[in-house]
């Protein structure tokens, strides 16, 4: 069997991993005997920005062709049992149609529910909702050692926070339990309106966050004469219509894969943003659209990564402190001088850190900018944010990270002592790790 060549979302990060599809979890316990070095991971629908699922000289193992994979089970009280390779539109698509979403909704409608559980994934109701921690009820994890626990809050409580946030680094998430929401509607009502400079996002996005349910910002960090300004939306459930309950949502485009060449460029990307904010009115607009369409815009085009040619790109997410809007500040003002293209930047609100012992999410502002990978050098330009984002208390997202300084980690994440103890104690061979494990010192090596 030989190796094969994987890559990440981004396109930047490449590993050589021997990929495995087993069946059933005889065949995944087999896999822990084929490679102790360097073990294996799990991998989702391969959404992953960075090397969280990547494993160079290891083994990548995938769920999607259990027999059970699009089995899919809702009672009448909202519960929802959901295999771990089940993605988040096969959900959503199952379960609208019932009258029921998932409370916490990431970025993506393509990424698996035990994806979303490895990373502990958020939305754009984070301020209101928290991640998705906070309607997982229970989850079935493959251990190392072989067997399957099933644990959630207060059975195995500890496991069950190591493995939410936890990167695939516990065990495989088989299953899952979540608690879904009532809806009435397929639609959300959307507002939107147009912001000039820092002060006036930060005022208006406060008011807009308070008031709905949901709430997102878009930026545009390559104006001259207006630093910080963009638009902000935001978003409320529609009451009940005629229209019958569906999560679908047609693509308009698909971008090829073998694109030699970066289509994002400053040239590009300086059009974009312009047209996009002179083309909204300077009046609050308000319209109704379905969830998908607001949820997921980046979903409307598939493939989008490809955009990026070859070399591909990397995000940066960090979250800010409510108290350190001013780092907040400098930070939009001064990324676009960077020799770096900040292509597209979206901002949130962030409401209560969760449970987890990596929980990215605190009170505070999360900021997530895209760059085109220019070469090694690209990340290291934004090594000097990272230090003084661990001094203020901030964090970078794990989750998208490709490229931080190790030594920073313990300071932004201070259980992470107690998450490697913890994940010690179930994976005492280290079976599982991963390229990202292994950058940041999480597994040993």
């Amino acid at each position: 069997m030989d190796r094969k060549t994987i890559k990440s979302w981004g396109g930047v990060h490449v590993s050589k991993s021997w990929q495995f599809n087993p069946v059933n979890e005889k065949e995944v316990v087999s896999l822990f005997k084929l490679n102790d070095e360097y073990g294996v991971i799990p991998r989702g629908s391969g959404n992953s920005y960075g090397d969280q699922a990547l494993n160079s000289k290891g083994g990548i193992v995938s769920i999607q062709d259990f027999p059970e994979h699009d089995e899919l089970s809702i009672t009448s009280e909202g519960y929802a049992s959901v295999h771990g390779g089940t993605s988040y539109a096969a959900l959503l698509s199952a379960s609208v149609k019932q009258g029921w979403i998932m409370p916490v909704v990431p970025g993506s409608k393509s990424i698996t529910i035990g994806g979303a559980i490895a990373a502990d994934a958020h939305g754009k109701n984070h301020f209101h909702k928290s991640s998705i921690s906070s309607c997982l009820i229970d989850i079935d994890l493959l251990t190392s050692k072989g067997s399957v626990v099933r644990c959630d809050r207060s059975h195995e409580p500890e496991l069950f926070w190591a493995t939410v946030g936890g990167f695939g680094l516990t065990g495989l998430i088989l299953k899952a339990t979540v608690q879904l929401e009532k809806i009435e509607s397929n639609q959300l009502n959307v507002k939107s309106e147009k912001f000039l400079d820092f002060d006036e996002l930060i005022n208006r996005f406060n008011t807009a966050a308070l008031s709905h349910s949901y709430c997102v910002a878009w930026l545009d960090l390559l104006s001259k004469t207006q630093s910080g300004r963009g638009i902000i939306q935001s978003a409320d459930p529609a009451s009940a219509s005629s229209e019958a309950l569906s999560y679908e949502s047609p693509r308009r485009v698909s971008i090829p894969e073998l694109i030699p060449f970066n289509l994002v460029n400053k040239a590009s990307c300086g059009a974009f943003n312009t047209v996009k904010f002179h083309g909204h009115p300077s009046e609050m607009q308000q319209k109704s659209v379905r969830f998908p369409e607001f949820l997921h815009p980046l979903d409307r085009v598939r493939n989008w990564n490809n955009l990026y040619g070859r070399k591909g790109f990397f995000q940066w997410q960090i979250v800010v402190p409510e108290t350190e809007e001013s780092f907040l500040e400098e930070i939009i003002s001064k990324l676009g001088d960077l020799p770096l293209l900040p292509s597209l930047a979206v901002l949130k609100r962030l409401g209560v850190e969760s449970g987890s012992y990596l929980s990215f999410c605190k009170p505070g502002w999360t900021l997530a900018v895209d760059f085109p990978f220019g070469s090694e050098a690209s990340r290291g330009l934004l090594h000097n944010f990272d230090k003084r984002l661990a001094d203020i208390g901030g964090r970078i997202y794990l989750a998208k990270d490709g490229g931080m300084n190790p030594d920073l980690l313990n300071t932004m994440y201070p259980r992470l002592g107690d998450w490697k103890q913890i994940r010690k104690e179930y994976d005492p061979g280290n079976i599982w790790q991963s390229d990202f494990s292994r950058r940041l010192n999480l597994t040993d090596s």
